[in-house]
């Protein structure tokens, strides 16, 4: 899978959408940038990784993803 950029004005606007985890970082417009972003959440700052963990459950629910996450993230 090609990681996607997102252009400057892009990560603005899924932000103003609630779409991404905070701020303009990890944007998840879709089921696969839900994929990347856990993937990529052991990278991502330790202080960050519960809101991080907390915007990935919520845009999986909302976007109706297939792929499991980590069991132990609903606990």
């Amino acid at each position: 899978m090609a990681e996607r950029q997102f252009s400057n004005n892009e990560r603005r606007r899924l932000e103003e959408e609630g779409e991404t985890a905070y701020g303009e970082s990890y944007p998840m417009p879709d089921c696969d940038a839900v994929k990347r972003a856990r993937e990529s959440y052991g990278r991502a700052p330790t202080e960050k990784r519960a809101e991080l963990r907390k915007a990935i459950i919520r845009r999986h629910r909302e976007l109706g993803c297939s792929e499991p996450l980590p069991e132990e993230w609903y606990r």
